[in-house]
């Protein structure tokens, strides 16, 4: 991707790898190995339910140590996706944890043959840990019976075992080949390798919807609410990815002078944020390069102009509002990658720079544009050929 190389004295950024804004109603538990550990708001109310089943149970106790093990499972399975990709130059965000398990948050979309690897270190994790359980009860000679394998529980003191099993469990559900699990990770990553990303993510999610009405129609047979919840959340994954990855194919091999904005509007430093509302209201245009001489300081977002004149009211600078950390980008910069990095950051636009002057805008709005105008287009070709 070819970057401007200006100076960063302004706060501008060239559209390399950027940090995601947390994700929402969860709290931060800590660190591990530099990757943020959090744990959603749902979690702790699914936390409060099965404390109460426990407390009255007569082995609170052992039931909380069992409950602490398999989170703790879940959370190095994460550990086991994120250090992968770490080891191929992808940042891993955060990991955040859910009453269904957890999800690593990587910033960048690995390739096929590093997704698969990426996708095999989870489950793989939990079947060393089996394996790790399995040798400390040979070696301690705690292996009990068959009779008190087929009839263990954990208030019975077997959680070790129930653990070992959990882990098991966790290894095989994740490798069903359901988009976006696992399993339909590997599939999808094993197709794209034959056939391309494209092809191979149509078949993968077809697979995953198909998984999920196979697991939905279970739980309503047996009944199980947590299988027909697990159903609803591939089913739902699965389209979101679909979706994600036909977006991504319709900017493939595009620049970001294809889809820029030429057409736009700035504000001089010495601008109020009264003049700067007059020209939100003139044009169609909601984010303004902030200009000193032919140098770009800043850009004034219209959620940065709203805040500013509810704080400063209209005769407020927009230098006193405007973002001075933005994005920049060549005209011959990767739009896939672009893209990307305006939906991982929290900037709503990129400035196309060329020979130290700006000659364009990328912004979010335009760019939903362009892809539905590429869609359109596709769509009109396949059915001319």
């Amino acid at each position: 991707m070819n970057n401007d190389n200006r100076s960063n004295s302004s706060g501008a950024r060239p559209p390399g790898p950027r940090s995601a804004p947390p994700s929402p109603w969860a709290i931060t538990l800590g660190t591990v190995a530099g990757i943020p550990i959090r744990l959603h708001m749902t979690f702790l109310l699914f936390l409060a339910f099965l404390a109460l089943v426990i407390y009255r149970g007569p082995d609170s106790g052992v039931g909380l140590l069992f409950l602490i093990g398999v989170f703790g499972c879940v959370l190095l399975h994460e550990l086991g996706h994120s250090l992968v990709a770490r080891k191929y130059g992808i940042p891993v965000s955060e990991i955040v944890l859910y009453p269904i398990g957890g999800v690593a948050r990587m910033e960048k979309i690995p390739k096929p043959h590093e997704e698969l690897w990426i996708a095999l270190a989870g489950p793989a994790v939990n079947l060393v840990i089996a394996i790790a359980i399995l040798i400390g009860l040979i070696a301690t000679g705690s292996m009990g019976t068959l009779g008190s394998w087929i009839n263990m529980r954990v208030g019975d003191g077997f959680w070790i075992q129930e653990l070992m099993i959990a882990n098991l469990m966790l290894a095989f559900f994740n490798l069903i080949p359901a988009f976006p699990m696992d399993g339909g990770r590997i599939l999808r990553a094993i197709l794209a390798l034959i056939m391309g990303e494209v092809p191979a993510t149509r078949i993968a999610v077809a697979v995953g919807q198909f998984m999920a009405f196979v697991m939905g129609f279970i739980g309503l047979i047996l009944p199980s609410v947590i299988l027909i919840f697990i159903a609803f959340f591939v089913f739902i994954g699965a389209s979101q990815e679909g979706t994600y990855y036909q977006s991504r194919a319709l900017v493939q091999g595009l620049s970001a002078r294809a889809a820029m904005l030429t057409d736009f509007r700035t504000l001089p430093v010495g601008a109020t944020l009264q003049e700067a509302t007059n020209l939100l209201l003139e044009t169609s245009q909601q984010d303004f390069p902030v200009i000193y001489g032919e140098e770009v300081v800043g850009v004034l977002s219209r959620q940065s102009l709203l805040r500013g004149l509810s704080t400063e009211g209209p005769s407020g600078y927009v230098t006193g509002s405007m973002q001075r950390d933005f994005l920049i980008a060549s005209p011959d910069a990767d739009l896939q990658e672009l893209a990307a990095n305006l939906q991982a950051g929290q900037q709503t636009c990129a400035l196309i720079m060329e020979h130290e002057k700006l000659v364009g805008m990328v912004t979010m709005e335009n760019l939903a544009e362009f892809l539905i105008i590429q869609q359109i287009m596709q769509r009109q070709q396949g059915q001319t050929t």
